[in-house]
């Protein structure tokens, strides 16, 4: 673009001096080439100023690595790789018979433990009869109440132990975390799984957190906040033009982290290139579904001022999407 506004701006030299209507003398040519630079200087400083640009975007998405939370034998996967899934959907089975064998046993706990409980307070209302008429005595009655009070405490404690065996039973069937896809699936019928692995048995990409992320070099997102209108250009789609909106600018790069250690921070001297972050929410639902994770795009951002100079970076914008029709496809 700059080039072109260059050729626009030298195209009048011939009507100036091929016409004649100023004479083509050294001064004058000089004079017109220092004004075409302070010209053509000021404009690009206000375009890149106003409505800056960028070739580095990119949709990112959370990626949540799929790990079990009890140990076992996959002995069923239900998933596809690439396949759209909603939140709760099966990903994978895990063997649950050792999981509801837990189950019957505690449960089979809880039943003795309740008959020991019913026993005990029997024999308490016996005991305090009996010591109420002198014919039994106060210790008879204290072991049996503390033996209520056993049976009580250990139901309490099997049924929170049952609670988390019913907890892992369900934990036995791998669930979606959302709305997304998996990919990198690694595991297999007969595959051993093991809770919180160092390795997770499958990539899942959340279609809910998607957003583009651009970045910008510190002297153009003076101007740029949330609420600014968007235009972004994907290599994907040739000829077409999303719209979005600033969601916010993170002014943070990770070439000035301070970090705790016996070291003292190196300065080099040289300036600082770090780029700040600009996070973009893409307009309509449909737009957003069609853009998967990955996707590279050009982007422009148009703030509050300047506005006549806005068109400078919409005709740029446009150009890309029509130069997408010539990218090469290797």
């Amino acid at each position: 673009m700059i080039a072109f506004i260059s050729l626009c701006y030298a195209s009048f030299y011939f009507l100036v001096f091929g016409r004649g209507w100023i004479k083509k003398t050294a001064r004058n040519v000089s004079i017109f080439v220092g004004v075409g630079v302070v010209l053509i200087g000021t404009i690009v400083f206000i375009w890149l100023t106003v409505a800056p640009t960028t070739q580095d975007g990119r949709v990112f998405q959370y990626v949540v690595p799929i790990t079990t939370n009890v140990s076992g034998e996959v002995v069923e996967v239900l998933a596809e790789p690439g396949k759209t899934l909603q939140k709760g959907d099966s990903l994978f089975r895990i063997d649950s018979l050792p999981f509801e064998a837990e189950v019957e046993r505690l449960e089979a706990s809880i039943e003795q433990t309740n008959a020991q409980r019913q026993l005990a307070e029997v024999n308490v209302e016996r005991a305090s009869k009996l010591v109420g008429v002198s014919a039994a005595a106060q210790a008879d009655l204290d072991r049996w109440q503390a033996e209520l009070d056993v049976a009580i405490a250990g139901i309490r404690s099997l049924r929170a132990q049952l609670r988390n065996a019913h907890w892992e039973l369900d934990q036995t069937t791998i669930r979606a975390p959302g709305q997304g896809n998996l990919v990198n699936l690694q595991v297999r019928p007969g595959t051993a799984v093991r809770s919180f692995a160092g390795t997770p048995s499958a990539t899942f990409i959340d279609h809910d957190s998607k957003l583009i992320a651009s970045s910008y070099s510190q002297s153009s997102v003076r101007r740029i906040k949330p609420g600014d209108p968007v235009e972004m250009v994907f290599s994907l789609y040739p000829g077409e033009v999303f719209s979005g909106t600033v969601r916010r600018v993170v002014r943070a790069t990770g070439t000035a982290q301070m970090q705790a250690g016996g070291s003292i921070p190196t300065l080099s001297g040289a300036p600082s290139s770090g780029r700040y972050a600009v996070l973009i929410d893409i307009d309509g639902e449909e737009a957003a579904a069609r853009l998967p994770q990955g996707a590279a795009c050009s982007v422009a951002v148009y703030t509050d001022a300047g506005r006549p100079f806005h068109v400078i970076s919409k005709v740029v914008m446009r150009i890309n999407a029509w130069m997408g029709y010539l990218t090469s496809p290797a």
